[in-house]
């Protein structure tokens, strides 16, 4: 068995252990580190790299959009999904523009999240 099968089964054990918040904590920490190559990428003019990484957080981002309960009373499911669409719209003018300062705002906004949804999970 080689090192990528080891690593995917770890990682597949590892996301079928964890709690909802612990998987969400997962998604922001995977989206913020292909953010952070795709702007490695761009300032080395890997553009192929950057597109790639920059759609791998898209995609992650578009599932953080699509796991927010609507049904929840109060503002922060609209924030949240508000959030992500602004999030993802900057991620598209970062990979057309193929300019950081787009991601570099995403990142911050995802952090932040990270931050909050990382003292839930430290609360559960």
């Amino acid at each position: 068995m080689g090192y990528q099968e080891v690593n995917n089964d770890y990682l597949r054990t590892q996301v079928m252990s964890a709690s909802p918040v612990k998987i969400i904590v997962m998604l922001y920490e995977g989206a913020i580190k292909n953010m952070k190559i795709a702007k490695l990428a761009i300032e080395e003019k890997d553009i192929v790299r950057a597109h790639q990484n920059l759609r791998r957080a898209q995609d992650i981002i578009k599932e953080l959009k699509s796991s927010v309960d609507l049904n929840v009373e109060g503002d922060v499911p609209e924030h949240l999904v508000r959030l992500y669409e602004y999030s993802n719209n900057q991620l598209v003018t970062a990979n057309l523009t193929k300019s950081t300062e787009p991601i570099d705002n995403v990142i911050h906004i995802l952090s932040e999240l990270l931050d909050s949804w990382k003292k839930l999970a430290e609360n559960n």
